[in-house]
Parts: structure tokens; sequence; C-alpha cells
């Protein structure tokens, strides 16, 4: 089945929705961005940054930024009724849930006010026309700030690879759109004797780069600067490599995009190799940050909306084997696994 057909195919069931809400749901949504203000501007302003580095009261905050205590206050309060703050003793400070998505924060204002600026969400409604960030944005700290947000949960994520995912810990292995290599890096922690290829766009090189410059083995890390977009490109790494993980990729791409890839990695990896998916796979039993993040894909006209089952029928139906997948409480999203199998090409 095709990923067209699956999104009409659950279009008409009925959907777990969100309803923590108090209210008319129509005027809780339309005011719920207002938490996100409120966030992206403590993030922006370095506020969040300094709170995680040391919990203070407000009016300590206030007099140590020369800011008036008030709307400070009040937007502290806000955010800890909403459970981004806590607060004990009149000292707020930053939980560990927000502190790792610190960079996610920074990274979702830039892109959020780029799409404003553009009206990429009105331009794609009324005309098909997408519009990616990534391609367009040249700020130097937009993508300092990209990079450190996809490197946000890599340890966690590279342990469950290690623990769940049947991978080999020796071989190779090719991460497509592995970004600057930091969950290679993680991985690599695990699985000493393994080498690793990082595959991403021209720009991502020198990130790349700026990382390796901290590692001691790094013999075992390469970058080849590609377009994932054109899987037949790959073909000569995907023959070698024992694993291939894709990571936080395939919701940027078009359906006909992301069965290409599949389907290349089936016919070109050898027999027994892994593959690893991990992506912000839609939960059918909860409203999740992965729902919101479909206006992300709209934006981008990828139009991904699959759930972790979706996706493992669809590498079924190219002919993988062994397809499991999984979901971890400390990341968000799915991992789905699985072998190859030359049996059923």
């Amino acid at each position: 089945m095709s990923l067209d057909g699956l999104a009409t195919s659950r279009a008409f069931e009925s959907k777990t929705v969100y309803s923590d809400q108090v209210g008319n749901p129509a005027m809780f949504w339309c005011m719920a961005y207002k938490i996100s203000d409120a966030l992206m501007t403590l993030s922006d302003l370095g506020v969040l940054d300094r709170l995680s580095q040391a919990p203070t009261s407000v009016d300590e905050l206030a007099i140590e930024l020369k800011w008036p205590v008030g709307p400070l206050s009040l937007l502290f309060d806000l955010l800890v009724s909403v459970r981004v703050l806590e607060c004990i003793d009149k000292v707020f400070f930053v939980p560990s849930a927000t502190k790792a998505v610190l960079p996610v924060m920074k990274m979702e204002s830039q892109v959020r006010k780029w799409h404003e600026r553009n009206q990429s969400l009105q331009t794609m409604v009324t005309s098909g026309v997408a519009a990616d960030p990534l391609e367009q944005i040249e700020d130097v700290d937009f993508l300092e700030n990209y990079q450190r947000a996809m490197a946000a949960s890599s340890r966690a994520l590279a342990l469950h690879i290690f623990r769940f995912a049947g991978v080999s810990p020796r071989g190779k292995f090719l991460d497509i759109g592995g970004a600057d290599g930091a969950l290679a890096e993680q991985m690599a922690g695990f699985m000493g004797d393994a080498d690793f290829c990082i595959v991403d766009r021209s720009p991502v090189e020198i990130h790349f780069e700026r990382r390796m410059t901290t590692l001691r083995n790094r013999d075992r890390f390469k970058f080849i600067a590609e377009d994932i977009t054109q899987p037949k490109k790959l073909m000569v790494e995907l023959s070698v490599a024992d694993t291939v993980i894709i990571s936080n990729v395939l919701h940027l791409l078009s359906s006909k995009k992301v069965r290409e890839l599949l389907e290349t990695i089936q016919l070109n990896m050898k027999q027994g190799g892994r593959l690893v998916i991990y992506d912000q796979f839609l939960d059918p039993s909860q409203f999740s940050a992965a729902n919101l993040m479909v206006i992300d894909w709209i934006n981008l006209g990828a139009e991904f909306n699959l759930t972790d089952s979706d996706m493992s029928k669809i590498i079924t139906d190219i002919g993988f084997a062994e397809v499991t997948s999984m979901r971890f409480p400390l990341i968000p999203g799915a991992i789905v696994c699985a072998t190859i199998s030359k049996g059923k090409c």
C-alpha cells in the first residue's frame, strides 16, 4: 500500500483527540499560541538558559537583568501552570524535560518567525507551493540551533537503538540524513568496533567537522555530502553497510521520495542488513507533539501523517523482513526496525 493510500484510508477513522483543555475547544486552541509566545520569548531572551544554569526567584532575576518584575512574574507563573517551569519556595527552575529541549525551542522560534514572514501555510494551502526554511535561511545562528536541536535527544535515541533495534555492535553504519554526526557519535560510544558514514547536505559538513574535532577516534567517521532525495547516488554506500539508520528524515520527504529511498535500500543492502527508522510517527492512542508537527509537514509539502504501524506495513510491502516497532517514554515518535530479505524482492 502506498503512503498516500494509507493516509486516505485513515482520513475517516475516529482519532484520539486532545481533551485536557477547559471550555470551548475552538477558543482554547485559538489562544494556545500565547503559551508558545511566552515560552519562545523567554528562550530568545536567554532567560531559560539562565534559569537552567542556576535556579532563582523572579525578584532576584529581575534585579539581575534590570527588568520590571511584573511581566516576568506573570510569565513564570503561567509556564509553571503548564509544567514547563517548576517553582519551590518562590525559586523557579527548569525541569529536566524542558532543559533537554531548549535547543529545539530556539530552532522552533526561528522557524516559526520565518514561516510567518513568508506566509508559508497560506501559500501551501492556496497554491500547493512548499517552503523549506532549511534551504533558504542563511542565518548562522539558525543553522547552529538546528544542529543542536537535532542532537538534543541523540544519546537517548542511540541507547534505545543499541538495546532494542537488533543491530550488530560492529561493521559499517550508514546514517542517512545524519546532520553533524551527533547520533553516530553516541552510537560509537556503545559500539567500539563499528565505523560510521554520515550522509547529508553539503552545508552541514562544516558542523560535522566541528563535532569531529573533539573525538579521539576520528578515523571511524566520514561525511558524504549528497542529496538524499536522489537515493540512487547512495548505492555504493548502501552496498557495504551492515546497518542503515534514517533518523528524523522521512517526514521531510514526499510520499514518492520516501518510497524511492526505502526501495533503493532494500535493493542495494546486503542480505541480513538492518534498517532502523526513527521519526515523529503519530500515536493513535494519544494526541501529542507529533500531531502538531503535521503543520510543519504541510509547510514542507511532505504531508507526513504516518503512524509507526503504517510505516511497518509499507516496508513489509517493499520486501523487508522481521519488521518491528517500539516507543519509549523519554523520546517522542517511534522506532521501526527491519531486516533486508532478498527472498521477497
